[in-house]
Protein backbone atom coordinates (compact mmCIF):
# COMPACT_ATOMS: atom_id res chain seq x y z
CA UNK A 1 0.00 0.00 0.00
CA UNK A 2 1.69 3.39 -1.30
CA UNK A 3 0.49 6.52 -0.24
CA UNK A 4 -0.83 9.05 -2.63
CA UNK A 5 1.17 12.07 -3.63
CA UNK A 6 -0.03 14.43 -1.19
CA UNK A 7 1.68 18.30 -0.14
CA UNK A 8 -0.05 17.21 3.45
CA UNK A 9 1.90 14.81 5.60
CA UNK A 10 0.45 11.23 5.99
CA UNK A 11 0.39 8.78 7.87
CA UNK A 12 -0.31 5.28 7.98
CA UNK A 13 -3.55 3.47 9.08
CA UNK A 14 -1.63 0.91 11.31
CA UNK A 15 -0.77 3.74 13.82
CA UNK A 16 -4.36 5.32 14.69
CA UNK A 17 -5.61 1.07 14.88
CA UNK A 18 -2.69 1.07 17.35
CA UNK A 19 -3.90 4.04 19.25
CA UNK A 20 -7.15 2.67 19.14
CA UNK A 21 -6.31 -0.50 20.23
CA UNK A 22 -4.17 1.39 23.04
CA UNK A 23 -7.35 3.40 24.32
CA UNK A 24 -9.60 0.51 24.77
CA UNK A 25 -6.65 -1.85 26.52
CA UNK A 26 -6.12 0.73 29.11
CA UNK A 27 -8.82 3.22 29.88
CA UNK A 28 -11.62 1.20 27.95
CA UNK A 29 -14.59 2.60 26.33
CA UNK A 30 -14.92 5.53 28.89
CA UNK A 31 -11.35 6.13 28.18
CA UNK A 32 -11.50 5.89 23.96
CA UNK A 33 -15.01 8.35 24.54
CA UNK A 34 -12.52 10.81 25.85
CA UNK A 35 -10.52 10.75 23.31
CA UNK A 36 -13.61 11.03 20.92
CA UNK A 37 -14.51 14.12 22.55
CA UNK A 38 -11.50 15.72 22.51
CA UNK A 39 -11.02 14.73 18.42
CA UNK A 40 -12.38 17.29 15.63
CA UNK A 41 -14.74 15.98 14.38
CA UNK A 42 -13.11 15.24 11.22
CA UNK A 43 -10.51 13.50 12.90
CA UNK A 44 -13.09 11.10 15.23
CA UNK A 45 -14.91 10.32 11.72
CA UNK A 46 -11.62 9.12 9.90
CA UNK A 47 -10.31 7.65 13.16
CA UNK A 48 -12.61 6.53 15.77
CA UNK A 49 -16.22 5.92 14.25
CA UNK A 50 -15.33 3.38 11.56
CA UNK A 51 -14.75 -0.12 13.11
CA UNK A 52 -12.19 -0.66 10.21
CA UNK A 53 -10.14 2.35 9.13
CA UNK A 54 -10.34 1.97 5.07
CA UNK A 55 -7.88 4.93 4.07
CA UNK A 56 -4.62 3.29 3.53
CA UNK A 57 -3.31 6.64 4.97
CA UNK A 58 -4.79 9.67 6.79
CA UNK A 59 -3.58 13.44 7.81
CA UNK A 60 -0.72 13.41 10.25
CA UNK A 61 -2.44 15.83 11.99
CA UNK A 62 -4.57 13.71 13.36
CA UNK A 63 -2.13 11.77 14.95
CA UNK A 64 -0.95 15.12 16.90
CA UNK A 65 -4.47 14.75 17.34
CA UNK A 66 -4.62 12.47 19.41
CA UNK A 67 -1.38 13.08 21.15
CA UNK A 68 -2.77 15.73 22.80
CA UNK A 69 -6.52 14.59 23.59
CA UNK A 70 -4.66 11.44 25.02
CA UNK A 71 -2.30 13.82 27.12
CA UNK A 72 -5.53 15.97 27.97
CA UNK A 73 -8.10 13.30 28.46
CA UNK A 74 -7.42 9.54 30.03
CA UNK A 75 -3.65 10.30 30.51
CA UNK A 76 -4.52 13.17 32.81
CA UNK A 77 -1.30 15.27 31.33
CA UNK A 78 0.49 12.36 33.49
CA UNK A 79 3.89 11.66 31.60
CA UNK A 80 3.45 7.96 32.76
CA UNK A 81 0.52 7.17 32.06
CA UNK A 82 0.70 8.82 28.57
CA UNK A 83 3.89 6.97 28.40
CA UNK A 84 2.35 3.68 28.73
CA UNK A 85 -0.47 4.14 26.29
CA UNK A 86 2.44 4.95 23.59
CA UNK A 87 4.27 1.74 24.29
CA UNK A 88 0.89 -0.05 23.89
CA UNK A 89 0.21 1.72 20.61
CA UNK A 90 3.59 0.65 19.60
CA UNK A 91 2.49 -3.23 20.94
CA UNK A 92 -0.54 -2.61 18.38
CA UNK A 93 0.85 -1.46 15.84
CA UNK A 94 4.51 -1.12 14.71
CA UNK A 95 5.35 -4.22 17.11
CA UNK A 96 2.87 -6.43 15.69
CA UNK A 97 3.95 -5.44 12.04
CA UNK A 98 7.75 -5.49 12.61
CA UNK A 99 7.69 -8.47 15.00
CA UNK A 100 10.47 -10.42 12.88
CA UNK A 101 12.56 -7.64 12.81
CA UNK A 102 12.33 -6.96 16.51
CA UNK A 103 13.30 -10.76 17.10
CA UNK A 104 16.79 -10.76 15.16
CA UNK A 105 17.48 -6.77 15.38
CA UNK A 106 19.73 -4.79 17.66
CA UNK A 107 19.19 -1.17 18.30
CA UNK A 108 22.39 -0.58 15.44
CA UNK A 109 20.47 -2.63 12.69
CA UNK A 110 17.11 -0.60 13.49
CA UNK A 111 19.29 2.44 13.62
CA UNK A 112 20.37 1.77 9.87
CA UNK A 113 16.99 0.50 8.86
CA UNK A 114 15.17 3.97 10.51
CA UNK A 115 14.91 5.95 6.83
CA UNK A 116 13.40 2.92 5.65
CA UNK A 117 10.75 2.07 8.49
CA UNK A 118 9.98 5.57 8.84
CA UNK A 119 9.12 6.10 5.10
CA UNK A 120 6.89 2.89 5.44
CA UNK A 121 4.69 5.01 7.39
CA UNK A 122 4.76 8.24 6.77
CA UNK A 123 4.91 9.92 3.68
CA UNK A 124 7.15 13.19 4.88
CA UNK A 125 10.15 14.08 6.77
CA UNK A 126 12.98 11.98 7.46
CA UNK A 127 14.30 10.37 9.94
CA UNK A 128 18.02 9.85 9.56
CA UNK A 129 21.49 8.81 12.02
CA UNK A 130 22.98 11.77 12.93
CA UNK A 131 25.86 9.37 15.33
CA UNK A 132 26.37 5.85 16.11
CA UNK A 133 28.50 4.81 18.79
CA UNK A 134 28.50 1.37 20.91
CA UNK A 135 26.17 2.40 23.55
CA UNK A 136 24.37 5.67 21.71
CA UNK A 137 22.65 6.45 18.83
CA UNK A 138 21.66 9.77 17.81
CA UNK A 139 18.48 9.81 15.83
CA UNK A 140 17.23 13.51 13.61
CA UNK A 141 13.89 13.75 12.80
CA UNK A 142 13.71 16.55 9.62
CA UNK A 143 10.91 18.71 8.15
CA UNK A 144 7.95 16.70 9.93
CA UNK A 145 5.24 18.44 12.01
CA UNK A 146 6.28 15.75 15.02
CA UNK A 147 8.53 18.75 15.50
CA UNK A 148 6.71 21.34 15.51
CA UNK A 149 5.05 21.01 19.46
CA UNK A 150 7.09 19.67 22.47
CA UNK A 151 4.43 16.71 23.19
CA UNK A 152 4.94 15.62 19.39
CA UNK A 153 8.62 15.83 19.81
CA UNK A 154 8.49 14.16 24.01
CA UNK A 155 6.15 11.60 21.96
CA UNK A 156 8.38 10.82 19.02
CA UNK A 157 10.91 10.20 21.62
CA UNK A 158 8.98 7.89 23.75
CA UNK A 159 8.18 5.81 20.77
CA UNK A 160 11.87 5.86 19.70
CA UNK A 161 13.03 4.58 22.99
CA UNK A 162 10.15 2.02 23.43
CA UNK A 163 11.09 0.66 19.33
CA UNK A 164 14.82 0.07 20.75
CA UNK A 165 13.95 -1.53 23.89
CA UNK A 166 12.16 -4.20 22.03
CA UNK A 167 14.53 -4.68 20.23
CA UNK A 168 16.28 -6.47 23.61
CA UNK A 169 18.90 -3.39 24.20
CA UNK A 170 18.76 -2.73 28.53
CA UNK A 171 18.31 0.52 30.33
CA UNK A 172 17.16 2.38 27.58
CA UNK A 173 17.19 6.19 27.97
CA UNK A 174 16.33 8.75 25.83
CA UNK A 175 17.23 12.80 25.83
CA UNK A 176 15.86 14.88 23.13
CA UNK A 177 16.42 18.68 21.68
CA UNK A 178 15.28 21.04 19.28
CA UNK A 179 18.37 21.41 16.52
CA UNK A 180 17.18 25.17 14.75
CA UNK A 181 13.42 25.12 13.95
CA UNK A 182 13.37 21.87 11.72
CA UNK A 183 15.45 19.22 13.46
CA UNK A 184 14.03 16.68 16.53
CA UNK A 185 17.69 15.21 17.53
CA UNK A 186 17.02 11.95 20.00
CA UNK A 187 19.74 10.65 21.88
CA UNK A 188 19.42 7.22 22.62
CA UNK A 189 21.77 5.60 25.88
CA UNK A 190 21.78 1.81 25.92
CA UNK A 191 23.64 -1.19 26.76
Amino acid sequence: MSVAVSEEPNARRTIFAGFRSAALKLWGDAGLAQVSALLTPEARTATIDPVVIAEGFLPERYVLEWYEAVWAGPAKRDRTAYNEFLDRMLDHGFGKVRKVLLGIADAHTLARKAAELWRHDHSHGDLVVLLEQENRIDLGLRDHPYVDTPLARASIAEIIRYVVHLSRAKDVEVQHRLEGTRELVVQVDFR
